[in-house]
């Protein structure tokens, strides 16, 4: 019990930390060099290990992996290879030590992936909109567990169809233009857009991928007719949209016409029989 609320403590304390504060206590813990702000060995591990805290620290370790060199600065008369070497094992430390935090992480991200896939369509959509334009994360689930989530083989085609129509129509996905917008910003906001839902898609094919092949089928090949789609909505999405009313309208008369044809052939049918 009071090992549990130590950890308790360890996780307030680290959460109240900003981000560099977090990073330098995350590199001190795994490099074995705590002082004496840190929680006991074994406490401040259960502490970064915690999955409310798992995800900020596998953000931390790869901080520190990028900023090496703050940590390990050139010394007085060290060249620049002296200083490499010490900074070589320093970084694979850092790297060897995420994997028990990646394994949290995945394990949160398998979770909430079983929460997205039992979504109705219209929060789902919801969801996966605020993710593409990076909205602030407002929940309990960080954005780098949400993006494992939504790239997962279980829920990635159903984010895949949502892109399509963030593509063909991304005047529904954004957020209202601010007033006195002009067209230039608006087409800025929307190129933007598609950019991002494009890269996305790029992350989601992967998984869709994946999840083909374990089920002994052959991945689709790259869509050139969709590719060339996006190319024209980048270049006259005025004229795409144009084109996508018509085909519908046409698509809609035909069926008004099958319907026509049906009748007339009971009505035929009908009558041949009396």
């Amino acid at each position: 019990m009071a090992e549990a609320q130590e950890i308790e403590a360890a996780i307030k304390r680290l959460s109240g930390m900003s981000p560099d504060e977090f990073m330098n206590a995350v590199a001190r813990h795994v490099t074995g060099t705590p002082d004496k702000r840190d929680a006991p060995h074994g406490v401040q591990a259960a502490a970064l290990a915690a999955p409310q805290m798992a995800p900020r620290t596998l953000d931390a370790l790869e901080l520190a992996v990028k900023r090496a060199r703050s940590f390990l600065p050139l010394k007085e008369g060290e060249s620049r290879k002296q200083q490499a070497a010490r900074i070589a094992p320093f970084r694979a430390g850092l790297q060897a030590a995420m994997r028990p935090y990646q394994d949290v992480v995945e394990d949160l991200a398998h979770e909430e992936a079983k929460h997205l896939a039992a979504l109705d369509d219209e929060t789902f959509t919801r969801r996966w909109t605020a993710f593409v334009l990076d909205e602030p994360v407002t929940g309990p689930v960080p954005r780098r567990v949400q993006a494992l989530a939504f790239r997962s083989p279980r829920v990635a085609a159903r984010a895949d169809a949502v892109c399509r129509l963030m593509t063909e129509e991304p005047g529904r996905f954004l957020p209202a233009a601010a007033p006195g917008e002009s067209r230039k910003a608006r087409d800025a906001r929307v190129r933007d857009f598609r950019d991002r839902v494009a890269a996305e898609q790029r992350f989601l094919r992967y998984a869709i991928q994946y999840a083909e092949a374990r089920q002994g089928r052959m991945p689709a090949e790259p869509n050139v007719r969709l590719r060339a789609l996006r190319l024209l909505g980048d270049k006259h999405p005025e004229e795409l949209s144009s084109l996508l009313h018509q085909v519908r309208a046409e698509l809609r008369e035909g069926k008004r016409e099958e319907r026509r044809d049906a009748r007339a052939v009971r009505r035929a049918t009908s009558k041949g029989a009396r």
